[in-house]
């Protein structure tokens, strides 16, 4: 009695698999027909049934002369593709389409979820149940960030999450439109439910505090106050510089933004390109700022264009610098050391803290309540049309809500009478 699927033909031994819906045979070439061979190959058996279940085997490892291998693989080479493997795929041909930044953002999301699924899976292996068990620990599970204080943190934000899922998505569809997979297994997962969290914008009062406090640097205050009354994204004011500045016109151009990786772009729309009027506080923390910095050299810098192979050679005098003595002193100051500042700057002033794109939400809000005109508040904050700014930044300050009542209530004075009139009696 032989092993399960191990069949002897004449002077060879056959194993039998199914593999992919299909019965697959594989003569064992070499093998003489012997008592310790036959066993030999029944764990051989056992290994592949094994691999092919966990999802692990590789026909073309396996079986490299096989007539099965060329069926198999030679109509499509990623069909039996490790999810690694075909990450670097992807990549390599989404790299025509995405900028420097978006394909680095992209990459470290796939090594994210390639842990979480198993990267030298079969990508053809991969099932609706491990995208489902995916999203779990995403949101669950451990966390990879190099960081050791991310590190120990158990869990993703929902946001986070669906980030993840949105680009681990985008591979699949790809490989299924390419016929790498003969089904997507992201058919039926969806998102994960979010709240739409309102702006959080600075109070008048929490400004000042902020500004005034003793222990706060004048390049912090003159940052903090450029950013709230110009509406500048931090990738924005990281990498302003006094080339795109009329201080005669009070004016600023925004021409380019820093990218977390330490690079520069043009903003991502047209929109984005604009030119912002200078209010008088961010008028005079850049007069300040310019005693501080103007005189610094200017360096070249590439600002990577929309148009993928093509950069822009520019000269640049960073208005808001490296203070340190380290050697990024001479650079300009970027989007993290931004955001610690910011974490740093809010615990001294006593102010509760809230995420730093705050800034540019008080702009918005601030502008909003006092009567500036919607189109001119998103045409300053680069946005195409007015839509975005009325609905995420028209909420009413808690500040103004006072006011707001009484000038109703002096309004409601006028045309109605304080107090029900009484019946009359007969």
């Amino acid at each position: 009695m032989y092993p399960e699927g191990i069949e002897v033909r004449g002077k060879s031994i056959r194993i039998t698999f199914y593999f992919k819906g299909k019965r697959c045979r594989e003569t064992l070439t070499g093998w003489d027909v012997t008592p310790s061979n036959i066993k030999k190959a029944g764990r051989l058996r056992a290994v592949i049934v094994s691999e092919i279940a966990c999802g692990k085997f590789n026909y073309l490892e396996r079986f490299p002369n096989s007539k099965n291998t060329l069926q198999i693989s030679v109509q499509n080479p990623h069909v039996d593709c490790s999810l690694n493997d075909f990450i670097e795929h992807f990549l390599l041909i989404k790299s025509v389409e995405l900028t420097e930044s978006s394909i680095i953002r992209t990459r470290s999301g796939l090594k994210t979820c390639a842990k979480l699924l198993g990267g030298e899976r079969l990508i053809s292996n991969i099932t609706h149940a491990d995208i489902m068990s995916m999203r779990l620990k995403l949101l669950n599970g451990s966390n990879f960030s190099p960081s050791p204080i991310r590190r120990t943190s158990n869990g993703r934000s929902v946001k986070t999450v669906n980030t993840y899922l949105t680009i681990c998505s985008s591979l699949f569809k790809y490989a299924y439109r390419t016929e790498a997979i003969h089904t997507n297994p992201f058919d039926g997962v969806s998102r994960l439910r979010t709240v739409k969290t309102p702006p959080n914008p600075l109070e008048h009062d929490e400004f000042i505090r902020l500004i005034n406090h003793p222990s706060i640097r004048e390049q912090d205050v003159n940052l903090w106050t450029v950013a709230v009354y110009t509406g500048l994204r931090h990738g924005e004011l990281s990498a302003l510089a006094w080339e795109d500045i009329d201080l005669v016109k009070r004016t600023i151009t925004v021409k380019r933004t820093a990218t977390q990786q330490k690079r520069f772009r043009v903003p991502k729309t047209e929109s984005g390109e604009r030119t912002i009027n200078l209010l008088a506080p961010a008028y005079e923390a850049l007069v300040r700022q310019k005693a501080c910095t103007f005189l610094y050299p200017s360096i070249a810098v590439e600002v990577e264009s929309r148009q993928k192979r093509n950069h822009i050679q520019e000269q640049c005098t960073w208005v808001f610098r490296m203070t340190s003595y380290s050697a990024e002193a001479k650079g300009n100051i970027s989007t993290k050391v931004i955001s610690n500042m910011w974490r740093k700057c809010t615990k001294l002033a006593g102010i509760a803290y809230r995420n730093p794109y705050q800034t540019r939400h008080t702009y918005a809000c601030w502008l909003l309540n006092s009567g500036a005109n919607p189109a001119f508040i998103a045409s300053q904050m680069g946005h195409s049309d007015m839509s975005m700014v009325i609905s995420v930044y028209g909420a009413w300050m808690p500040s103004n809500n006072e006011s707001e009542i009484a000038k109703i209530e002096r309004q409601l004075n006028c045309i109605a009478p304080s107090a029900p009139h009484q019946k009359k009696t007969t």
